[in-house]
């Protein structure tokens, strides 16, 4: 699986966010984000507590997926848009100038950036286009008509790549996978996580997501009662690109399945959609990238002759 570790310069932030508050405030208010998280809600951000306890216990989670998504981004971007930016999580992940556009006033003094204060379902005309454009747990809080808009904007914005991520549910997927549809249908080439662009081969109840293992802070683990120094985000996510590209024979959509002479790879592939990989010790070749091959992983059959 994935990991993600939180940078110190995020790491002191979270810390001195923490510090305004008591243990026992922030912990009523993770509870709370974590009621409304599992009934499919959007979590009420309009007091300064609950915006900490999200940064305490959310961002890093949602920093990890999004560095997570981004790993094969084949370019360095020279400008980046995040939609719905949140508390500007993206922007601790930026290696360029960054414009984050976000609703909600309150989380403008947590990170240093060029912030527009601004309703998804209205952007502001005078939004220019950037290399990257980003829309990260966002697109749930809308309803399909404005998800729709709003993802025919982000993709007119984005002179190069455009990222959808939502949670790994099957709502968050389904979201996702309408994306995907709306997306190829609009010219987009998809680089991640599918390896073909034919119509998505998951069947109806299932659903396509990845991992991410993420180190908890001291102060994470106070406010969820928590003893584990980890957790893992589990997230849905579309890369496409305007120019072509050429993707993976296939991806590795489960956990391998080790058995002592034999791999079972669950792979989605370019040519035939989902099917199972049984990979026997006894051919070498494609054995030792079996064992290496986690989820999430591209998967190329390798020849022994």
């Amino acid at each position: 699986m994935l990991t993600a570790s939180i940078p110190q310069a995020l790491r002191e932030a979270i810390q001195l966010e923490a510090s305004d508050f008591k243990g026992s405030d922030l912990a009523s208010a993770a509870q709370a984000l974590s009621i409304a998280y599992r009934a499919g809600l959007p979590a009420r951000l309009d007091s300064a507590v609950a915006r900490a306890a999200y940064i305490v216990t959310r961002l890093p989670a949602t920093s990890g997926a999004l560095s997570a998504s981004l790993r094969e981004l084949p370019f360095q971007p020279e400008s980046w848009l995040d939609l719905g930016a949140g508390p500007g999580t993206a922007a601790w992940l930026a290696e360029c100038p960054i414009t984050l556009v976000e609703q909600n006033p309150g989380w403008q003094n947590f990170v240093e950036a060029r912030w527009i204060e601004a309703d998804l379902r209205r952007l502001p005309a005078s939004l220019e286009p950037h290399d990257l454009v980003t829309i990260c747990y966002a697109l749930n809080e809308l309803s399909e008509r404005d998800r729709q808009r709003l993802i025919a904007e982000a993709w007119t914005l984005a002179k190069r790549a455009l990222l959808i991520l939502e949670p790994g549910t099957k709502p968050g997927f389904e979201i996702v996978k309408a994306a995907r549809t709306q997306l190829l249908a609009a010219g987009a080439h998809i680089q991640g996580p599918c390896p073909h662009p034919e119509a998505c081969p998951v069947p109806a109840g299932d659903w396509c997501h990845f991992a991410v293992r993420v180190e908890r802070t001291r102060e994470h683990r106070i406010a969820k009662g928590g003893s584990l120094n980890y957790e893992d985000e589990k997230f849905s996510y579309i890369l496409v690109l305007k120019d072509p590209v050429k993707p993976a024979e296939a991806r590795v959509v489960r956990h391998p399945d080790t058995h002592p002479h034999l791999i079972e790879l669950s792979l989605c592939t370019q040519s035939t959609g989902l099917q199972q990989a049984r990979i026997k010790k006894r051919d070498k070749l494609n054995w030792k990238q079996a064992r290496k091959a986690d989820w999430g992983d591209p998967w190329e059959t390798l020849s022994n002759a």
